[in-house]
């Protein structure tokens, strides 16, 4: 089933998260909410994720997702940190995954997932992937982050388009999500994830 893509973009906003929730219900199916800064981003345990649009910016997304079949969601995060890690070795590195949600780079964070369901009461109202990814951060802005952390740049010297990288990593993601929900994950993932 092909799905389009529906890109709400925002210069700055709290956390594409948040904002994702608070419409949720005028959100369809595999829309997806974009900053160039999140001003309130976070990860696990409520850490911020440090934001910056300096040198071609970094990918700050969240996908909206609203599934029939809810039989495999508990793997969305592991199944979204997969499609990050695979689209980020499009760029000639290896990725690696640190459970439940971090993607590292010679062990430097390079990427952080979250997926967070919503109910209202019992309820299953959709879920909200949001996904964090250092593309163009530099060395001195790394600094700011409280864990080793890494880029694309950083790692290979070249600035990367973020919209090339995002439709790389939506259509990547499209193209393995209806098999995810009826199957799980797929033994590539399992062998990437080490689940």
């Amino acid at each position: 089933m092909d799905k389009s893509v529906n890109i709400l973009h925002f210069e700055e906003l709290e956390s594409t998260s948040v904002w994702a929730r608070k419409n949720l219900q005028d959100l369809g199916d595999f829309s997806v909410v974009s900053a160039d800064i999140q001003t309130m981003g976070h990860g696990q345990f409520e850490r911020k994720w440090f934001s910056s649009s300096e040198n071609g910016g970094n990918v700050y997304i969240s996908i909206v997702l609203k599934p029939e079949n809810i039989t495999h969601l508990n793997e969305l995060t592991r199944f979204t940190s997969f499609i990050c890690a695979k689209t980020i070795e499009q760029y000639g590195i290896e990725a690696q995954f640190k459970y439940p949600n971090d993607i590292l780079i010679n062990g430097k964070k390079i990427a952080g997932i979250l997926a967070e369901s919503v109910f209202i009461g019992n309820e299953f109202k959709g879920v909200i992937a949001g996904i964090g990814i250092n593309l163009n951060l530099t060395a001195d802005e790394a600094k700011n982050i409280d864990i080793p952390a890494t880029s694309i740049f950083i790692e290979t010297g070249k600035n990367v388009d973020k919209q090339d990288f995002i439709q790389k990593l939506l259509d990547k993601f499209k193209k393995e999500y209806d098999k995810f929900l009826e199957n799980g994950m797929d033994a590539e993932a399992r062998e990437l994830l080490k689940v």
